[in-house]
């Protein structure tokens, strides 16, 4: 840079997110995940004990394992003993409301090891009991027994052994150890994880923007520092292919002769022309989903091949076409749909993990339902990560270079400055629109030739008359842009 000029940073965000994937994958793991805890539950359910009509008298054995798990009548049970800070215990309704009265119900409770004289208990009996007793049969055995229980009766036992007796599996002790943590602590967590990876992702981006800084010239070049295609300068500018960098393109395809396009009232269409062999890839693309077999492209046309595909494998093929080609000049380090789809990779990733763990600790742990909150947080972080991480700038040295010339092409384009009339200005104005519009100033570049008149193009064909400048703009503007915005939008995930 010559002496003497200023510069200053010029940071560009870009953000894109596909919630249409994201919904239709958040639904089969939510039908999922509801399946099998639905499923665990009725298993459940059929396993609670549930003694036969006609008995007066009734037995039950209740067995209490090392591991924590729980046996009835040598079945084993959902139900576990509970860790708690000082102490194991075991709160069992055996009997539930089961529709049948009993003289005598006996409930005998083996604990998983000698430990009776050190073990508290309790036998609470309601909705029509008559009594309840409680007695030492050994020092591994406990007898729980209740009279007169009406068929609405409800019997628990309930043992409270010392800490250390129970030898729980990790995800036991996981559980055990998360219950114990304060319910307003897992609140915390849960709106500070997403603050905090919001924090890291800024600064991270904030350090590469600092370390890749873009220098924003305060010069100005009057003509296009290299012979590129608006797309490419579009994507050096944003890191993205946007709509703007498709609305770019048709205008420029239709600069060069290859298409026609045809203002109507409430109404347009492209007519095709004889291609120039010199077509890049993506324009091939481009032009192959707006023409098929046919001349004639008419907006009920593009309407019918938009809304005929979720998603286009053809406009997803023409946006990697201009990544790929200017990765191969030398502007990114990395390939920006790669580097995106990475982060995006990592970001869906989270937010499922999230979304899985919430729902399982909402069903398999309902008695620690704060711990949802952990859950939460990473959701709203994986998020965080998939909406910031395409700022994350990716250019090269060559590519900072090249950019900085064309930021001063874009100050002669948004100077404020009348362009005297001629012919040639005129069709100045049309050569460098394309790349206005990448650019973000094709409104300040029409400024300049406000003051002149203005004869149509060739290439686009009006049936109103009397058409200027500002005419020509409000005509043309809306046909491109809606085209580019509908092809942009049924691009497959990844592709922005």
């Amino acid at each position: 840079m010559a002496n003497g000029k200023t510069k200053k940073n010029n940071p560009r965000l870009a953000i894109s997110v596909n919630w249409r994937k994201m919904f239709v994958f958040a639904s089969l793991i939510l039908v999922g995940l509801f399946g099998v805890s639905t499923i665990s539950t009725y298993r459940a359910d059929i396993n609670r004990y549930v003694p036969q009509s006609g008995v007066a008298d009734l037995k039950v054995d209740l067995t209490i394992k090392e591991d924590g798990s729980v046996y009835l009548d040598g079945q084993k049970y959902s139900e576990r003993v509970n860790i708690l800070p000082d102490s194991e215990e075991i709160r069992f309704p055996v009997i539930d409301n089961v529709g049948q009265d009993y003289s005598n119900i006996d409930i005998t409770v083996t604990l998983p090891s000698p430990i009776a004289e050190n073990t508290k208990y309790d036998f609470i009996g309601v909705h029509g009991v008559g009594s309840t007793t409680t007695r030492m049969v050994d020092d591994s055995t406990l007898v729980f027994h209740a009279q007169d229980v009406a068929g609405t009766a409800i019997l628990t036992p309930v043992v409270v052994m010392p800490k250390g007796t129970i030898k729980p599996p990790l995800p036991a002790k996981i559980y055990a150890d998360t219950s114990a943590v304060r319910s307003n602590v897992w609140v915390y967590v849960g709106i500070a994880l997403p603050i905090l990876t919001f924090f890291l992702m800024l600064v991270y981006i904030s350090l590469q923007m600092q370390s890749q800084k873009v220098d924003y010239p305060d010069y100005e070049t009057s003509a296009p520092p290299m012979a590129i295609p608006p797309a490419l300068v579009g994507v050096l500018f944003h890191q993205r292919v946007g709509s703007r960098e498709l609305a770019a393109t048709l205008i420029d395809l239709a600069i060069r002769g290859d298409i026609f396009i045809l203002d109507r009232e409430r109404d347009f269409a492209f007519v095709k022309n004889k291609f120039d062999r010199r077509l890049l890839t993506y324009e091939k693309v481009l032009l192959s989903k707006i023409f098929k077999t046919n001349l004639v492209s008419d907006k009920e046309e593009v309407d019918r091949r938009i809304n005929n595909h979720l998603y286009s494998k053809k406009l997803s093929l023409a946006t990697a076409g201009v990544y790929i080609l200017a990765t191969r000049l030398g502007y990114f380090r990395l390939n920006p749909h790669r580097l995106h789809l990475k982060y995006l990779f990592v970001g869906i990733l989270g937010f499922f993990l999230g979304l899985a763990g919430f729902i399982l600790s909402l069903r398999i742990f309902p008695d620690s339902q704060y711990v949802a909150f952990l859950w939460l947080g990473l959701m709203a972080s994986s998020l965080v990560v998939m909406f910031t991480s395409s700022n994350i700038p990716n250019r090269t040295g060559l590519g900072r270079e090249a950019l900085t010339d064309w930021l001063a092409f874009k100050n002669y384009l948004t100077k404020n400055e009348r362009m005297p009339f001629s012919y040639e200005n005129q069709t100045l104005f049309l050569k460098y629109l394309p790349y206005a519009i990448v650019l973000e100033c094709e409104i300040g570049w029409a400024k300049r030739f406000s003051e002149q008149g203005f004869e149509m193009p060739d290439w686009f064909v009006t049936d109103r008359g009397g058409v200027g400048l500002q005419d020509f703009c409000l005509a043309l503007y809306p046909i491109v842009s809606y085209v580019a915005k509908s092809f942009a939008a049924i691009r497959e995930p990844g592709y922005k």
